[in-house]
Parts: C-alpha cells; sequence; structure tokens
C-alpha cells in the first residue's frame, strides 16, 4: 500500500514523539508542519524533513496532503478537525477528543458523512502489559471481578499565568481533562462500560480557575465497582489495580509493568506469604511503539476503509466519563451514563 502523507499542527514534546513514531511505519510519510511559532516550525522540519507551511489553511490548501495529526490545546480539536475534514483530510487527535461531548459528536458526525477516519489517541490499551491483561481477564484468571482502582497524578507546571492547561474555560476537568480520559478508555477497554459516576473535585490548592485534583467512583454495567484519584499538583503516578476473587492484577504506568497477586488468606498474608510478582511483558510501550501501531493502524484505515479501534466513539466514551465526573462534583449527585445494550 502506498505510504499516506500526513501533516502535523504545532507538535511540542508530544507531538514530537507522534512524529518518532511515525519513523517506524512505512504505512506514513510525513509531508510537512504548521505551527503558530516559525521557529518550531522550521526546528521540525529540519529534524524530521517535510516543508513549512505559512498557516494552518495552506496546510489545509495543499492536494498531497492525505491526513493531519493534532497535537494541539483541547480547545483546537474541534476546529482544526473540522477545518481538516472540510479540506478533505483525514484527523488523528489527541485525547480528548474535543471539550465538550457536541463537538465530538459533530467531529464524529462530520467524518462519517464525508467518509474520512477519524481516530483517538489512547495508547494506553495498546501496550504489551495491556493486551495481557485483558486476555487474563477474557481467559478468566482473575475469576469474578469486585472491583478496580486506578491511581493517575502529574505535577504540572504552569508556563505563564494565561497557561491554557490552567483554565477552566478550556480545561473544565482540569486532571479529568489532561489525565482522565487515558485511564477512561483503559478501563472501558479492561472492564466494559460504566454505568454509574459520583465524584469529588478540589480547586483550591493552585491559584488557577481549574480544578487540581478529583476523585470519582464508578458502577460498570457489569457490577464491577472502581476509584479513579487523579491530581496535577503532586507527585507522578500511574497505576490500575483490579481484583478479582482468584487474585489481583496491577497495571503500572499502561502495561511498561504488570503484577500479579494470587488470593492469599489474611493471616498468611499478614506472615509474608504471597505478595506481588512480576509478570513478563512483552510488546509495544505507551509513548514509542503503542503509538507507531496507533498511527500503522490509522493510515492502514485510510487505505482500505477498516475502522479504527480507537475512534470517534471510544474517544466520546472516555470524554463522557469524565464530563460525567465533573458535572456530579458541580451537583452533588451520580450521574448515570447510558450504555448501549
Amino acid at each position: 500500500m502506498e505510504p499516506v502523507r500526513f501533516a502535523i499542527v504545532s507538535p511540542a514534546r508530544w507531538g514530537r514523539l507522534l512524529l518518532d513514531a511515525a519513523r517506524e511505519t512505512p504505512m506514513l510519510s510525513f509531508a510537512g508542519v504548521a505551527s503558530g511559532t516559525r521557529s518550531n516550525a522550521d526546528a521540525v522540519a529540519h529534524d524530521y524533513g517535510g516543508r513549512v507551511y505559512p498557516s494552518y489553511e495552506a496546510l489545509l490548501a495543499d492536494p498531497t496532503i492525505e491526513a493531519i495529526l493534532l497535537p494541539t490545546p483541547h480547545h483546537l480539536h474541534y476546529p482544526q478537525a473540522m477545518a481538516a475534514f472540510a479540506a478533505g483530510k483525514h484527523v488523528f487527535v489527541e485525547k480528548p477528543i474535543a471539550v465538550t461531548i457536541a463537538e465530538a459528536e459533530t467531529m464524529q458526525q462530520e467524518s462519517e458523512r464525508r467518509g474520512l477516519v477519524l481516530a483517538v489517541d489512547h495508547p494506553g490499551r495498546r501496550t504489551g502489559g495491556a493486551r495481557l491483561a485483558k486476555r487474563l481477564i477474557d481467559e478468566g484468571r482473575l475469576g469474578a471481578i469486585v472491583s478496580a482502582v486506578a491511581i493517575h497524578g502529574a505535577p504540572l507546571e504552569p508556563r505563564s499565568n494565561e497557561d491554557w492547561k490552567f483554565s477552566a474555560e478550556v480545561v473544565p476537568g482540569g486532571p479529568l481533562d489532561q489525565l482522565g480520559p487515558h485511564y477512561a478508555d483503559l478501563m472501558h477497554y479492561l472492564l466494559g462500560p460504566i454505568r454509574n459516576v459520583s465524584s469529588y473535585v478540589r480547586d483550591d490548592v493552585t491559584p488557577f480557575s481549574a480544578p487540581d485534583a478529583a476523585i470519582a467512583s464508578f458502577r460498570f454495567a457489569s457490577g464491577v465497582i472502581g476509584v479513579y484519584v487523579t491530581h496535577q499538583v503532586a507527585g507522578y503516578v500511574s497505576s490500575l489495580t483490579i481484583f478479582g476473587v482468584a487474585g489481583a492484577l496491577r497495571i503500572e504506568r499502561f502495561g511498561q509493568e504488570l503484577f500479579w497477586q494470587d488470593r492469599t488468606p489474611t493471616q498468611a498474608a499478614q506472615a509474608g506469604e504471597g505478595g506481588w510478582r512480576p509478570i513478563p511483558v512483552a510488546g509495544p510501550a505507551p509513548s514509542t511503539t503503542a503509538l507507531t501501531e496507533a498511527l500503522d493502524e490509522f493510515a492502514r484505515c485510510i487505505r482500505t476503509g477498516a475502522r479504527a479501534e480507537v475512534g470517534a466513539a471510544e474517544g466520546i466514551a472516555a470524554l463522557r466519563v469524565m464530563r460525567a465526573a465533573l458535572d456530579s462534583a458541580q451537583i452533588g449527585r451520580v450521574i448515570e451514563l447510558a450504555v448501549e445494550q
């Protein structure tokens, strides 16, 4: 298959990781970059090749560009994706898919109406550890699953008082937007859809308007109960532990490490028996080869008409859970989500 010619918009650290990953698949050919900062565009063109476009509009006007990568601020996903669709371009967009559910659904409708691929970057489910965890769950190794606990946080430093990442207008959920969609998608992948959400948000740690931390409790459609704790003001942590009647599985850093614990009687555990044992993990890693897999699939969907594993529907599902968490904190009650049977 002929490689897909793609361009990228305003790549910073994560955008460069996408370009590194794209280099590793023959299905993609980097053609150019547009950025609000010319020096950034020049540096990307120097390091990765491709041409520099003077504007996003000029990039979209190039008929040789087939697809656009959007590692851009959340509030730009919707207008930039819609402009790309209008120009007949396929879109690979960072999480969250958009700021609002309405925007995300409009993006989905427009891409489908025009027969264009819309893929959302949720690489957490693509790692070797996540794939192995899914297989162990599906094989019944954990027995009946009872509960799940996810903890995800990272210190986020503002670049200025106007940094968009700390604005409630642009990032209304704070870490629920910055981090939450990753685990919402991973938990959906492993445990199925979430039906009920109840949460609390804390916004008094920093002087910025976006929330600083949040905790959400879930009831999955399967009956499993879970909790998600997130922050953007303290130390880094990324872990999901799934408890079943036959044992527990802990997934660290989206599958970079995997640990198993047998069901151990209390007295034996207190005596030092049982404990966590590492499980060897092979396959894609979160910020490298999992990205290559996602981008390779994106290009193959463009060429074959296949559906992306993480498309608009999955992006919307993850966003819907995090918006429900924010809504629950604001109105003080449980939010029930519609779940397709």
